[in-house]
């Protein structure tokens, strides 16, 4: 049989293509200009490998999260399975607008692994909608206890909290009728059946009605199973406390101490909320702008250029590298394809 007539490898092959591509073109347009090296000379390396075991920890909170709601529906998923829908989730959200490809992402690699279109759609809605609950209280926490104020910070930037603010408490109120709610389910359901007719796809119709069937079972057993979703809660409570730690540590990795643990976690969780739902790939840009503004109190002025850089390697172009080669990895290793229920 030829190779490249087999139409998985060739889809393989261009989405090794899309992946290095798009991983290259980030850290291109990251690094531009940014002596990554430099600044990493000069930093004290303890802080920095905590920084980096922060975000470590980090992916496997949210592979931890993704598995215990995948585990409700009955899969039993391994570690390194976990681990390749958290890097998934990490890597397209961080090349796409407004994180949109993370959970699309994630469910192709769910899909590659046997797993039910509508057990992967629940399961990546809970996740997320138990990291937007505690984006959004982090978010509050840093309004309450950052030294300076959000609407002093002057500009049109003041008014970018409010929106993010907003923007993430109608998600959460969306994804909870859309999880939760069973008239949303039905409404859902009879959309897909309209836009189903009016393609005329024989058989299609008892899909989509055994997808919306298996979905709503999937919400009855976290409606039944509370302390599952309080314990995905907690983990997304660590999780965001330690992605909000990685300021603090590169700070102190370059000699800064004015500023303590809490205080930093605090203006890191509200800049967060501020950017994070703004339509730009890994909020380019206007994190940078944002972390200016919000560190301006705290990061003296001659090291707030170096913080940036170190913090946004740490947080951002590390965890994006670390994503993309084990994505790469495991499109060339074809044996990690296999079911698992």
């Amino acid at each position: 049989m030829n190779l490249w007539k087999n139409k998985s490898v060739l889809f393989g092959v261009l989405l090794l293509l899309v992946l290095g591509g798009a991983t290259f073109y980030i850290i291109y347009k990251e690094l531009n200009g940014h002596d990554i090296a430099g600044t990493l000379s000069h930093a004290d390396i303890r802080w920095v490998a905590a920084a980096v075991i922060s975000m470590i920890l980090y992916s496997i909170a949210d592979g931890v999260n993704i598995r215990r709601c995948l585990r409700l529906t009955g899969y039993q998923v391994s570690v390194p399975q976990m681990m390749k829908y958290a890097f998934a989730g990490f890597f397209f959200s961080s090349i796409t607008p407004s994180s949109s490809g993370g959970q699309p992402g994630q469910l192709y690699f769910m899909y590659r692994d046997k797993i039910k279109l509508s057990h992967g759609t629940f399961s990546l809605l809970c996740a997320f909608l138990s990291y937007q609950i505690m984006a959004v209280v982090w978010g509050i926490i840093g309004v309450i206890f950052i030294p300076k104020g959000i609407m002093s910070l002057g500009g049109q930037f003041s008014y970018v909290f409010p929106i993010g603010f907003a923007i993430n408490i109608v998600t959460i109120i969306i994804l909870i009728c859309i999880l939760f709610s069973r008239r949303m389910t039905i409404l859902f359901a009879y959309v897909a059946l309209r836009l189903n007719r009016k393609k005329n796809k024989p058989g299609s119709k008892n899909e989509i009605m055994r997808f919306f069937a298996t979905y709503r079972k999937a919400a009855g057993l976290m409606n039944s199973n509370k302390r599952v979703f309080l314990k995905i809660l907690l983990t997304s409570f660590v999780q965001m406390s330690l992605f909000h730690s990685v300021p603090f540590l590169c700070s102190r990795a370059l000699g800064c101490d004015n500023f303590s643990w809490f205080t930093g976690v605090c203006t890191q969780g509200a800049l967060f909320l501020s950017v994070s739902s703004l339509p730009l790939p890994g909020a380019a840009g206007v994190t940078e702008y944002g972390f200016a503004l919000f560190f301006a109190d705290l990061i003296p002025k001659h090291l707030m250029g170096s913080t940036m850089i170190l913090s946004r390697f740490c947080s951002f172009l590390f965890p994006l590298i670390v994503s993309g080669s084990q994505l790469l990895l495991l499109q060339l290793n074809t044996k990690c394809r296999r079911a698992i229920r």
